[in-house]
């Protein structure tokens, strides 16, 4: 039966001889170990598997050591306390470098408490889970990039909650990019002038009277600029994701000759400078 130990070693913030205040030393190791736990409980039988303290010592650093043991006799702790000592090292690693793994941000409460604490009272916290990882070091600098890794996700989830799906009338502009069918209704897929999305315009009666015969609408449409009118569904983002249309209106760009744009006396008779000078001045609307 393999014994799996974790150790955690606590320096204060002005220095390896520098005054730890008991509140700070004790709560990051309490701390260090039930994240410890977090990440054990993410495999099957982890709930069994708790920690019994070995060894402590107050000298710079201080230092707990703990070893992992089941409460449940059916269940041993070692490759279950294995396992996830690997999840907690390389989740905590990750999150020194600015990204949070999911078990640590449902930790998140906690994750903050411990991380908070190495920017006021402890300088350094070290972790070693006796394996062939990089051990976790946790300093001001890593501690900051685990603060905002955490915080950007709580605004992400925040803004994920938010659901932004509905449905109006109104109106778009948009391409005409292929026709087919939308469940078995008559639809020509359109890519939407502003977002650039392909979206499917599903033609009521009407509409598809209008469009003309099935069997030509690709070769009439595919390719057109069109005016849309009917009911938009948003979805959850705030995304078009498919439109009820009641109206389709071709656009015609007017026809521009050659001969008008050259005729066009942009200056005035101004010469180009003269004409510059005005235009920063004001003096041209």
């Amino acid at each position: 039966m393999t014994v799996e130990r974790l150790t955690v070693q606590v320096e204060s913030n002005i220095g390896e001889d520098g005054p730890l205040t008991v509140n700070d030393a004790l709560r990051q190791f309490i701390d260090a170990f039930d994240l410890v736990t977090a990440a054990i409980c993410e495999e099957q039988g982890g709930e069994a598997v708790k920690w019994r303290l070995v060894a402590m010592s107050k000298n710079s650093p201080a230092t707990a050591t703990a070893e992992a043991y089941s409460v449940d006799p059916s269940i041993e702790a070692g490759p279950i306390a294995h396992r996830g000592k690997r999840r907690f090292v390389e989740g905590m690693n990750r999150l020194s470098n600015g990204t949070a793994d999911d078990w640590i941000f449902e930790k998140a409460s906690l994750a903050k408490s411990f991380l908070r604490r190495n920017l006021n009272g402890v300088g350094r916290t070290t972790i070693d889970a006796y394996n062939d990882l990089p051990r976790p070091v946790i300093v001001e600098k890593t501690a900051r990039s685990g603060l905002n890794a955490l915080e950007l996700r709580e605004l992400q989830s925040q803004f994920d909650d938010i659901d932004l799906s509905r449905e109006e009338w109104g109106s778009i502009e948009a391409n005409v990019s292929e026709a087919k069918t939308y469940y078995s209704q008559p639809a020509l897929y359109v890519k939407e002038r502003k977002s650039l999305t392909v979206i499917p315009c599903v033609l009521s009666e009407e509409a598809a009277r209008d469009a003309g015969p099935t069997h030509n609408w690709s070769e009439v449409w595919t390719g057109k600029r069109v005016r849309i009118r009917g009911q938009i569904f948003y979805n959850k983002l705030g995304q078009i994701s498919r439109i009820r249309a009641t109206k389709i209106h071709d656009i015609q760009p007017a026809p521009v000759r050659l001969s008008d744009i050259r005729n066009i006396d942009l200056t005035e008779g101004r010469s180009p400078n003269e004409h510059l000078s005005d235009f920063w001045d004001g003096k041209l609307g």
